[in-house]
Parts: structure tokens; C-alpha cells; sequence
């Protein structure tokens, strides 16, 4: 077991997360510009689109770097750790491309890999931590 050293493929990841939300933040106000919105959405579904590649990237980021970070600073399956971190940044890069793109109504295949893959990084580091954790409780 490493124990605590820098969890460098964390901070690999939170870097580039970090870069992706200064740049949908941009986008966003991008979008307020655009369509003379000083907030809210003011019913432009493209503003919406938007508000949701950043919120939905705000509202998953936190979680998944805590449980990418714990499983690093673990020491336990570094090379998972590794893949999981890729894998997570293409994820959470993918989602707002399908959101962009307008294939009809439904979810097309760039979302549909971006959500899915996050969700599944997410039950994937869970579960890892959970197998870590519980052998050490108590």
C-alpha cells in the first residue's frame, strides 16, 4: 500500500475538469450574450442546453473526484485509478458535445456514452471503495 502520496491522478483529472467548467462557464455566458439573457434561461432551449453542460458537470465533478481521490490514496489498483481518471475526463467531455448537437428529441449517442459512462466510472469507484473500505472498519 502507497498510503497518503499525491494523488496525481486525481489532481490529473480535477486539472482537466477544472479547465473543461472554466469552459463551459464561458460558454454559458457565451450564451447570455447571444440571446440577451441576464438569467435563467429566458425559454431559449439553446440557453438550456447550456445551463445543463454546466450544471450537469458542477453537480458530478465534486463526487466523483472525492471517491477517484480516496480510491488513489488508498493504494489499491492504481492501474483502475488510472483508466477510471481517462475514462472520466472523456465522459464528462463526450456528455456536452451530445448536448450540443441536435439529433431529435431524444438523447443521441455522444450523450448517452457521456451519461452512462459517468454513471458507471461512479458504481465502478463505489463499489472499488467499498472493497477497500469495509476489510478496514473497525
Amino acid at each position: 500500500m502507497q498510503g497518503l502520496s499525491f494523488p496525481a491522478v486525481t489532481a490529473a483529472t480535477a486539472g482537466a475538469l477544472g479547465i473543461l467548467q472554466v469552459g463551459l462557464v464561458f460558454y454559458v455566458g457565451g450564451g447570455r450574450h447571444k440571446y440577451s439573457i441576464g438569467f435563467g434561461d429566458g425559454g431559449q432551449e439553446g440557453m438550456q442546453r447550456r445551463i445543463r453542460m454546466h450544471g450537469n458537470l458542477a453537480e458530478n465533478a465534486p463526487l466523483l473526484l472525492i471517491l477517484l481521490g480516496l480510491l488513489e490514496i488508498s493504494g489499491a489498483w492504481p492501474r483502475w485509478v488510472t483508466i477510471i481518471g481517462l475514462a472520466l475526463v472523456l465522459c464528462r467531455v463526450v456528455h456536452p458535445i451530445g448536448l450540443s448537437m441536435r439529433f431529435g428529441p431524444g438523447p443521441n449517442i455522444f450523450r448517452f456514452v457521456g451519461a452512462a459512462g459517468t454513471t458507471l466510472v461512479m458504481l465502478i469507484l463505489s463499489v472499488l471503495l467499498l472493497l477497500v473500505a469495509l476489510p478496514r472498519w473497525g
